[in-house]
C-alpha cells in the first residue's frame, strides 16, 4: 500500500498532512496596497506644481487609505500600517517643447517634502509627451503619514488620464516591517 512521505505511523502522517492542508487553507493577512487612477485628462497651468485634487479615484483600496480631494483641497493617501513601502507615481504629460516633472511628497502638498521625483523633456512636436515615473522602491512610512502627488510643466500642458493604454496612477504597496 502506498504511504504519504514522512515518518511515523500512517495515522500520524495523515494527521500531519491534514494540519498542513489546514494551514494552507487559512486566509492570508492582506497587506496594505492602494492604487489611485486619474479618470480623465486634466489641464496643467504653466510653471505651477499641480497637486491631485478632483478627478482621481481608487481602483484598488481595500484598507480605505485614499482620501479624495476637492477643488482647492489636495487628495492624499494615508498610511494605515507602519513599515517599508514601494511608492510609484506614473503619469504622462503632453505639451510642445517643454520640461515636465512628477513628485510624491510626504505629509504636505509641498514639493520641498519630496520622497520620489522624475522629470523629462517633451519633444518639439509634443505629440508623445513625457512619460514620468516617480519611484521610491523602499521608504519607511509611519502610521498616519500622508502621501501627496503632483505634476509640473514649464508650459501649459495636459496630464493624460491614460497614454497608450497605461493609466496615470499612483501605487503605494507595503513591503515589510524590517
Amino acid at each position: 500500500m502506498l504511504q504519504p512521505p514522512g515518518t511515523g505511523t500512517l495515522a500520524e502522517q495523515f494527521r500531519a498532512l491534514e494540519r498542513r492542508i489546514e494551514e494552507l487553507a487559512r486566509p492570508k493577512a492582506m497587506l496594505p496596497v492602494c492604487v489611485i487612477r486619474l479618470n480623465s485628462n486634466v489641464g496643467l497651468a504653466a510653471n505651477v506644481d499641480t497637486f491631485a485634487q478632483t478627478g482621481w479615484s481608487a481602483s484598488y483600496d481595500p484598507f480605505g487609505m485614499y482620501v479624495p480631494g476637492a477643488a482647492g483641497v489636495s487628495a492624499y493617501i494615508q498610511i494605515e500600517r507602519a513599515g517599508y513601502y514601494r511608492v510609484h507615481f506614473h503619469s504622462a504629460i503632453g505639451a510642445a517643447n517643454a520640461v515636465a516633472g512628477a513628485k510624491v511628497t510626504l505629509n504636505a502638498a509641498n514639493v520641498n517634502n519630496s520622497i520620489a521625483t522624475d522629470s523629462g523633456q517633451i519633444p518639439q512636436q509634443g505629440g508623445d509627451g513625457a512619460v514620468l515615473d516617480a519611484i521610491r522602491s523602499r521608504t519607511y512610512l509611519n502610521l498616519g503619514d500622508k502621501l501627496y502627488w503632483s505634476n509640473w510643466c514649464f508650459a501649459a500642458a495636459t496630464l493624460y488620464g491614460s497614454s497608450l493604454g497605461v493609466p496615470s496612477e499612483i501605487t503605494v504597496q507595503y513591503s515589510s516591517s524590517l
